[in-house]
């Protein structure tokens, strides 16, 4: 019921502030790109192996564990498509992933 007040010997609630970061990196989505689709989510990287890092497709550059990145898949061929991109390579995509 929204609005209500709580009862006297009713236990206050405790809410946390929103972690941006955890929602982004849980918010699996959708993508398409020149006919392709894309299973594409955010992740901060931060569970990591340690020492892991990425190669973007787009740029080569290396993704350290700890940096936002999206990771994306094609949903037709599967998982093992699976690459790290920075977002803003991500962002400009256009190709297929190989």
């Amino acid at each position: 019921m929204v609005g209500r007040r709580p009862r006297r010997n009713e236990p206050k609630r405790e809410y946390r502030e929103l972690d941006v970061n955890l929602v982004r990196s849980t918010m699996p989505h959708t993508e398409a790109k020149k006919g392709n689709e894309y299973q594409v989510q955010q992740t901060s990287g931060a569970n990591a192996e340690s020492g892991k890092t990425w190669t973007c497709p787009a740029c080569r550059i290396e993704i350290e564990p700890g940096l936002n990145h999206t990771v994306a898949w094609d949903l037709h061929r599967g998982v093992e498509t699976r690459r790290h991109f920075h977002n803003n390579c991500w962002k400009s995509f256009d190709g297929m992933l190989t």
